[in-house]
C-alpha cells in the first residue's frame, strides 16, 4: 500500500445542535468527561478518531448561550453580535442508540471551557457543530504510532479502541498526571508510553529513539503544541526518512493563543 493510499479526506454536511448536559464525571485531577444528549444528536456522524466539533458555550458573564445560524460556509452570527467562545473537541463517544456523546475536558487552566466544565451540571445548555468532514485513517496497516499531549488523549482513545489487535500500537503521552494517560482504556496489546510534562519534546523524542523501530507499513499521528508537533514532524520526516504521507501533525493549541482556532500543520 503507497502511503497517498493511507488515508482518505471525507466532507459532510454541517449541521448545528443544542444539547444537554446529562452527566459529569471526574476521570482523574486533570481531565472531565461530560455526557451530552439531545433529539439534535439524530444523524450526528464521527467516522474519524480525530474528528472535531465546535463546541459553543455560553457567555460566561451572563451564562446566556447565543446560538448563530448556518450559513453554506459555516456559522453566522447576526450583525453586532459578540461571538460566545467557542473550541474544538474531540467526541470522545458517540451512543447512536441513546442519542448520547461524550466529550474529555482538560480542566487545569482558566480559559472558557475548562471553566464550563468544571462547573457544568445536568441540564446546562451546550452548542455543537460539525463535525464539517474526517480525515480517515486506513486499519490495513502493520503499525501505527501516536504521539500527543493531554488534549490529544480522546482521539488516541478512539484510535486504539478502533484497530485491530494485529496492528502494534505504540502511543506516546505528554500528561501531567499518570491518570490521565489510563482513561484511554487502551487494549493490552497496545504500548502506552507516559511522558510527563515538564520533560516535553525533549522527552518525547528520548523516547522515541529508545523504542524499537518498526516495520511494514504504518503511519503516525501527532497532535500536540503547535512548536511540538511541527518539530515531531520534522523529526520523522528529516531523522526517520518517514515518508509525508505517512504522517499527520496537527496543532491542537498554540502556546499563548486563547482563539477559536488553532493552526494545522499538515
Amino acid at each position: 500500500m503507497q502511503s497517498e493510499q493511507l488515508t482518505q479526506k471525507v466532507a459532510h454536511t454541517l449541521k448545528l445542535r443544542l444539547l444537554t448536559v446529562k452527566k459529569r464525571r471526574e476521570l482523574g485531577p486533570d481531565m472531565v468527561r461530560i455526557t451530552l444528549e439531545g433529539s439534535d444528536l439524530e444523524g450526528f456522524y464521527t467516522p474519524g478518531f480525530d474528528d472535531h466539533v465546535k463546541l459553543i458555550f455560553p457567555d460566561p458573564a451572563t451564562k446566556e448561550l447565543r446560538l448563530p445560524q448556518m450559513g453554506d460556509r459555516g456559522m453566522v452570527f447576526a450583525a453586532g453580535q459578540e461571538k460566545p467562545p467557542i473550541r474544538d473537541y474531540t467526541p470522545r463517544l458517540f451512543r447512536e442508540q441513546e442519542l448520547e456523546m461524550d466529550i474529555d475536558f482538560v480542566v487545569h487552566g482558566e480559559g472558557p471551557a475548562c471553566q464550563w466544565a468544571m462547573q457544568a451540571k445536568e441540564g446546562d445548555k451546550l452548542g455543537v457543530a460539525g463535525p464539517r468532514g474526517s480525515f480517515l485513517v486506513s486499519k490495513d496497516l502493520d503499525w501505527q504510532i501516536l504521539i500527543g499531549d493531554e488534549t490529544a488523549v480522546p482521539a488516541m482513545a478512539r484510535r486504539v479502541n478502533e484497530l485491530p489487535p494485529n496492528v502494534k500500537v505504540q502511543v506516546y503521552v505528554l500528561a501531567r498526571n499518570l491518570l490521565t494517560v489510563g482513561t484511554m482504556e487502551a487494549p493490552d496489546h497496545v504500548t502506552v508510553n507516559w511522558i510527563p510534562s515538564l520533560a516535553g519534546l525533549n522527552g518525547i523524542l528520548d523516547a522515541l529513539r529508545a523504542a524499537p523501530e518498526l516495520s511494514g507499513i504504518g503511519h503516525v499521528w501527532v497532535a500536540a503544541e503547535y512548536a511540538i508537533a511541527q518539530s515531531l514532524r520534522e523529526y520523522w520526516v528529516q531523522e526517520r526518512g518517514l515518508d509525508k504521507g505517512a504522517i499527520r501533525a496537527s496543532s491542537y493549541w498554540r502556546q499563548g493563543d486563547q482563539g477559536e482556532d488553532a493552526p494545522r500543520l499538515d
